[in-house]
């Protein structure tokens, strides 16, 4: 299975705006208000420089899986238990993702429906995916989906200018201060993208060079679409409004008017944002149930896929009714300690190993 540094490109940036549409505006907005998109930017530039940081890594160790060289790094033991961390991290990712999906299509599609038909449907559609070719599948479809999807979502952010009013973010600064918009860039930016795919999807590229700058390239977009939305969100509806929304970007959409004649955009926003959604949701699986094939030494990845997939629908359902597994946003432990150990400080204890291995194996030969 290889995926070209095009492919590449579309899998990283559909996966990271994603995630960048579903949480981190509401959680910028909530702490610094009309300087949330100060936050917005300060996270993407953590995130940018995490992803290089990520990057590294996988250049020192290009010919080796996420498992293979944290086993190599740290040994069999305490590799194992730290690729457990990132098994985790995808595993949330999945299930706050097919959650908000389930949540979104009962809300502005089908009202009657049981969420659980839709988190199945959902759900057979990535074991679909994944039975007919793995990661080759799922990047032939993004390479499809991509252009439309990107394109989509960067043209309805200027088609109400109308509704704009800059001086709704005025003034900056000077109402908030670093604290709150520090605050909001701590609560915000480990939501914003998803460098931690890397680790497992640079193992399959193509060739190694390219598909740096394809996921380099990958996340500026998603970090300029990001800083770019909630500029505008903010420009149309004013920071109150902007904290409480539930999905900021679907909302955005419908306050599109030309001349009261072009409206109803979202009708183009939902399947395009469902498509992305099923991107994100298919590469998490794969990467998950590809990792835990090398971990438990399972050769047959695609039936963990399934045993995954299932798993995620009982959780989803569980969580669903018990309010302390669904409402993990704001927890405290996993924004001081469990992302940034996963996005910080593991990526950077990885490459400063790998380049201390390096300049022995340099200074030895």
């Amino acid at each position: 299975m290889k995926v070209s540094g095009y492919q590449m490109f579309w899998l990283v940036s559909i996966s990271s705006i994603i995630v960048v549409s579903y949480l981190p505006i509401q959680l910028a907005a909530e702490q610094s208000r009309q300087d949330c998109w100060i936050s917005i930017l300060l996270g993407g530039i953590i995130m940018m420089a995490t992803t290089w940081m990520m990057l590294r890594v996988c250049m020192q160790n290009k010919d080796k899986t996420l498992v293979n060289f944290m086993k190599d790094l740290f040994g069999t033991l305490l590799g194992k238990i730290i690729i457990t961390v990132y098994f985790l991290l995808w595993f949330m990712q999945m299930s706050t993702i097919l959650r908000g999906m389930a949540e979104f299509v009962n809300l502005v599609l089908v009202h009657n429906t049981p969420m659980i038909t839709i988190v199945m449907c959902m759900l057979f559609l990535l074991a679909f995916a994944i039975y007919k070719g793995g990661i080759t599948t799922i990047s032939r479809c993004a390479e499809m989906i991509g252009p439309f999807f990107v394109g989509m979502l960067f043209v309805q952010l200027f088609l109400n200018p109308q509704d704009m009013e800059v001086n709704r973010i005025l003034p900056i600064y000077a109402d908030s201060g670093w604290a709150p918009i520090l605050e909001g860039t701590f609560r915000s930016y480990s939501y914003m993208m998803d460098p931690s795919i890397i680790l497992m999807l640079f193992f399959f590229a193509e060739n190694k060079r390219t598909a740096t700058r394809a996921i380099l390239w990958g996340t500026a977009v998603a970090m300029v679409w990001g800083v770019l939305t909630t500029l505008v969100l903010l420009f149309v509806t004013g920071p109150n409004v902007a904290a409480k929304l539930i999905a900021p970007v679907y909302s955005l959409t419908k306050f599109i008017s030309i001349l009261n004649f072009v409206q109803n955009i979202d009708a183009f926003f939902i399947p395009l944002w469902l498509l992305g959604a099923f991107i994100k949701l298919a590469v998490c699986l794969f990467i998950l149930s590809y990792g835990l094939s090398e971990w438990t030494g399972i050769k047959n990845w695609k039936l963990i896929s399934y045993v995954m997939a299932f798993i995620l629908l009982i959780y989803v359902i569980y969580s669903t009714h018990h309010l302390r597994l669904s409402f993990t946003l704001k927890n405290m432990f996993l924004i001081s300690f469990f992302y940034p150990a996963v996005y910080l400080v593991i990526p950077l204890i990885l490459w400063a190993i790998g380049s201390i291995r390096l300049r022995r194996k340099t200074s030895n030969s």
